[in-house]
């Protein structure tokens, strides 16, 4: 078992009180999210990337991308690796000719850039643990259970 989860970015949402951006992060496989507070301009990078907006000139991550590929090297990796007084840390895993490197990165800055280049979103999985949310849980079960219950009630089990 790897000690990293892979995960995708869901959405992009407003918290109600204060509007900060939050970008969540889900695993397919738990259907838990990471939720993580951005600020508002990475927010709209990264939803340009999701939509696959291009502008005429390039914007600073699509300019990143430029510069990693025009020195023939690939984003190989994004990865959160940890956090600490509430403030998330993030690696950019570059796979260069002299082997792989690893440069620090704001996790909002990071997943822009893995956007942009299709590379893959992982989280240490003892951080995505610790921190994420359990929003949608399988109900399969209770589903059937309130199926067999429908089916087998009659009016004196009112009584």
């Amino acid at each position: 078992m790897t000690n990293k989860i892979e995960v995708a970015v869901s959405s992009i949402r407003l918290e109600e009180n204060s509007e900060t951006p939050i970008m969540i992060l889900s695993d397919p496989v738990t259907n838990k999210v990471l939720p993580i507070w951005i600020g508002t301009i990475e927010a709209v990078s990264i939803a340009y990337a999701q939509e696959g907006i291009l502008h005429e000139r390039p914007q600073t991550h699509d300019l990143l991308i430029d510069i990693i590929e025009s020195l023939n090297a690939v984003l190989k990796e994004v990865s959160i690796t940890n956090i600490r007084n509430k403030t998330y840390y993030a690696d950019l895993i570059l796979r260069t000719i002299n082997g792989d490197i690893s440069l620090s990165a704001r996790p909002s800055d990071a997943i822009a850039l893995a956007l942009r280049s299709e590379a893959p979103i992982t989280v240490n999985r003892d951080v995505f643990e610790a921190n994420s949310i359990d929003i949608i849980s399988d109900k399969t079960e209770d589903i059937e259970e309130f199926k067999e219950f429908i089916d087998n009630i009659t009016p004196d089990d009112f009584l």
